[in-house]
């Protein structure tokens, strides 16, 4: 479906009588422009132009020779593939595109938005529209507001088509490479882990770290001795040792900014605890992924993984390594004894990283309790709890917990309800759309703002006429003058008038279309039969947590929301 574009008709009458063209109406002060930059692993090693440096230049360059784009911001995602659409910066503008902070967006070329040709394709064809975006491809000299815009969209579903080949070819590349250096014992993570450093000389080498060495090693020690979990970081947290996502931070090896309130806790301990790195292991393929193949990430049982010995120096020794893995199972087992908990109930965390405290904005931790009725009978569940409040003790943020059960109920009957409201309301519009007085307001507006375009374009001839009768002496300057002025005036008004019988037909004539994804979201699930961890994802951005037990969630899609609500309204109006 061709998009509409609305175009200015403001032309200024000179002595040179230049011809109007069509300029893209933008907020009245140019277009407030994200400038958006991405290097991918693959593309680092280029020289040719794919740097971050060269494209920031590029993008500056060319804002700054066009008068009509002003920058408001560098958006940039360093290290991020383009085959996925989850990367900090650009979640960032699509944030601010949503807030109606910018209206334009420039890239340098169709593969920094992305490799992934159904995405690419659904934010070019669906999400900016939607939202009135101007995008703009530079090198490939694509422009959403150009008077050429159809012609030149053309050719994007195939070059999105040649960069989604081209990431799958480099995802087998990349495929192969990692096989071969899991082979030689090769560490391939993104971060060392806490009490190691990457070898200067050899990234894909481990040496320790003279810092936190002794951290993990005082940490095996301590649960040797019998203290728990728990109290191990309690004391981490109290003494102020960094958490190794900290650690991280503070040394310039990761720039995750969500970091710098990490903490120590239990599972962060037990995760060291049970790492075989400390034995001078590698272990793989405790995850698996192919683009390429189509493989979404999922977990690989244990017995299934690849251990590389010898790799690296050890900083603990076997004899405590095992000796602490037995603590940790016979803990494990007197805790299911303890508070009767079966050891196979394992409820499934449906909102891990989306549940937030509302007062400390940390993410709140899933726990596992029984309950003993009178007559001995056993029922299990699980609570969701502050963070700060549990594991830092600290008592600065109130305490606050939900049940499992009463969560899941609630975020279900707030995604069902909103589904209900989306069918409705796309319902409701659907028939207002069919009233006659509708479609007779909507041709009236039409035909109203046709007359004044072809009044426009007469004056302009007008203007030009006089213009050469000045020149052949048939007018005197001061009737030249005056004559021009009026016929200034009178384009101004029109155009004016034009703008806002523009604005009262979007009322009646725009048809409401919902985002691509949002349509596709609600009519995948509309009748899902029970709530799971992929539809929380599709519907929910977070769900936050108040002292007295309030909920508030916060939806994807809410702009598109209220936009089919307020049409809805509207047609109701008209």
């Amino acid at each position: 479906m061709a998009r509409k574009k609305r175009l200015n008709t403001v032309a200024v009458l000179g002595a040179e009588c230049a011809s109007v063209s069509g300029i893209p109406e933008d907020s009245g002060s140019g277009f407030h422009t994200a400038a958006y930059v991405r290097l991918s692993v693959e593309d680092s090693g280029k020289t040719d132009g794919y740097s971050l440096q060269n494209q920031e230049d590029l993008l500056l360059s060319f804002i700054n020779e066009h008068k009509d784009l002003h920058l408001y911001k560098m958006y940039v995602d360093n290290g991020f593939t383009g085959t996925k659409f989850e990367r900090p910066a650009f979640e960032e503008m699509m944030e601010d595109m949503k807030q109606g902070r910018i209206n334009c967006i420039v890239v340098k070329d169709l593969s920094r938005l992305g490799r992934n040709y159904l995405e690419a394709g659904n934010y070019l064809e669906q999400i900016f529209p939607f939202f009135k975006i101007r995008f703009i491809s530079i090198t490939d000299g694509y422009d959403s507001f150009s008077p050429d815009f159809t012609d030149e969209a053309l050719m994007i579903p195939l070059k999105n088509i040649i960069n989604e080949g081209y990431a799958k070819d480099i995802s087998l590349k990349v495929s192969s490479s990692i096989a071969t250096r899991k082979k030689q014992g090769k560490f391939m993570g993104k971060y060392p882990p806490y009490g190691y450093l990457k070898d200067p000389a050899d990234k894909n080498h481990l040496i320790v770290d003279p810092e936190t060495c002794p951290v993990v090693q005082r940490i095996f020690r301590l649960r040797s001795e019998g203290t728990a979990l728990g109290a191990i970081a309690k004391i981490l947290n109290g003494e102020q040792i960094s958490s190794p996502t900290r650690y991280l931070l503070e040394k310039g090896i990761s720039k995750e900014s969500r970091f710098a309130d990490s903490f120590w806790d239990r599972n962060s301990v037990r995760r060291i605890l049970k790492n075989r790195v400390y034995l001078g292991m590698i272990v793989y393929g405790k995850e698996e992924t192919s683009f390429a193949k189509g493989i979404k990430r999922h977990t690989i049982p244990e017995k299934d993984w690849q251990v590389a010995q010898g790799s690296h120096e050890p900083i603990i020794e076997e004899e405590l390594f095992y000796s602490v893995q037995e603590l940790l199972s016979q803990s494990k087992q007197e805790f299911y004894e303890k508070t009767g908990i079966n050891e196979d109930y394992q409820p499934e965390n449906l909102f891990h990283s989306i549940i937030k405290c509302a007062d400390c904005g940390r993410a709140m931790k899933m726990s596992k309790f029984v309950r003993t009725t009178k007559s001995g009978e056993k029922s299990y569940s699980a609570v969701y709890e502050c963070g700060r409040h549990k594991n830092l003790y600290d008592y600065s943020c109130p305490q606050k917990s939900i049940h499992k059960k009463d969560l899941d109920k609630a975020v279900e009957e707030a995604i069902r309800y909103h589904i209900r409201l989306f069918l409705d309301t796309e319902q409701v519009i659907a028939k207002l759309n069919k009233k006659a007085t509708v479609r007779q307001a909507a041709a009236n507006h039409q035909d109203l703002i046709k007359r004044k375009q072809r009044r426009i374009a007469k004056v302009e001839q007008m203007s030009c006429g006089i213009y050469e009768d000045y020149q052949d002496g048939l007018l005197n300057e001061t009737e030249y003058l005056t004559l021009r002025k009026s016929y200034s005036e009178e384009v101004l008004t029109l155009t004016e008038e034009i703008e806002h019988l523009l604005q009262e037909q979007v009322l009646y004539e725009e048809e409401f279309h919902a985002s691509g994804s949002l349509s596709e979201i609600v009519y995948q699930y509309k009748e899902f039969p029970v709530l799971t961890r992929e539809i929380i994802e599709a519907f929910i951005a977070e769900v936050q947590v108040h002292t007295d037990s309030r909920l508030t969630i916060r939806f994807r899609f809410e702009d598109e929301f209220d936009k089919l609500q307020q049409l809805a309204k509207v047609r109701k109006g008209a």
